[in-house]
């Protein structure tokens, strides 16, 4: 893993929590509605991984989606007590369906501090995440799963699990094209076009056919995220096969079980 930052990571969570804290109270004081306290809540999101790129020596994706994963749990447990007037109508899932969201944001808000603070600008230090694959890997698995989930309804109408397999299939391929088309190793973009495709995914239908069942999200989810890494794994076997050495070296220890092994 390139140079974790263990203290940088605590400042940010602590100073992330405390920032989103502060705005969701502020905006759920405020207002009755649901949304602009959400809106806080994602805006201090991004502020937790502008900080951890600004103050971080380290050049990785790491570090500012753990800072977002300990304040989403600072948030599941303190958001609720508070009982704002704004977030009444605020039920378990749509919280988790907003820190979902607030990971993918911290991400963003993490590379955009590292741009800020210099240390992947101008060549200074290698990028650890290729974000064009990440970016390719995420409109493919939207694409996808969007087309044959709208094909499905109108040939089978809405099942369930259909609709589940055919955005199953739609993130194995987006992880497999990544694996197959891309220059090295891709266990972290996998992961990111896994994770990212998935919440909006989520996003969309909540959007389209209201709220889903916290089960079916957790579990979309999960097996999402699975399916992504497994349709990179085996793009980057076969990618492998023809080009045994890879161009990018493992630089964490994602990419290190991405190698392929000597014979």
């Amino acid at each position: 893993m390139q140079d974790f930052s263990f203290k940088s990571m605590l400042i940010s969570s602590v100073a992330g929590s405390l920032i989103t804290l502060l705005m969701a109270y502020a905006s759920g004081s405020s207002f009755a509605a649901l949304p602009f306290p959400i809106l806080a809540v994602l805006a201090g999101f991004l502020i937790t991984g502008i900080l951890e790129g600004l103050i971080s020596r380290a050049v990785n994706i790491f570090e500012p989606a753990m800072s977002a994963v300990i304040v989403s749990v600072v948030l599941y447990f303190a958001l609720p007590a508070l009982q704002l007037k704004g977030l009444q109508e605020m039920t378990t899932t749509h919280l988790v369906v907003i820190l979902m969201n607030g990971i993918v944001l911290s991400a963003l808000g993490g590379w955009a501090g590292e741009k800020l603070h210099g240390t992947i600008a101008y060549g200074v230090r290698e990028e650890p995440v290729e974000w064009g694959w990440a970016l390719c890997g995420i409109i493919l698995g939207v694409t996808v799963t969007m087309f044959t989930s709208s094909t499905l309804v109108i040939v089978l109408g809405f099942k369930l699990m259909e609709h589940f397999i055919a955005y199953l299939i739609g993130l194995f391929l987006a992880g497999f094209i990544i694996g197959y088309r891309s220059r090295g190793i891709i266990f972290e973009e996998a992961g990111i076009a896994g994770f990212t495709t998935v919440v909006i995914n989520v996003d969309i239908v909540c959007v389209a056919l209201g709220m889903l069942d916290l089960s079916i999200i957790l579990s979309g989810l999960a097996v999402g995220i699975i399916a992504t890494y497994f349709g990179g794994w085996l793009g980057e076997r076969i990618h492998s096969s023809r080009a045994p050495e890879p161009t990018r070296s493992a630089t964490s220890l994602f990419g290190a079980m991405m190698m392929p092994r000597s014979k």
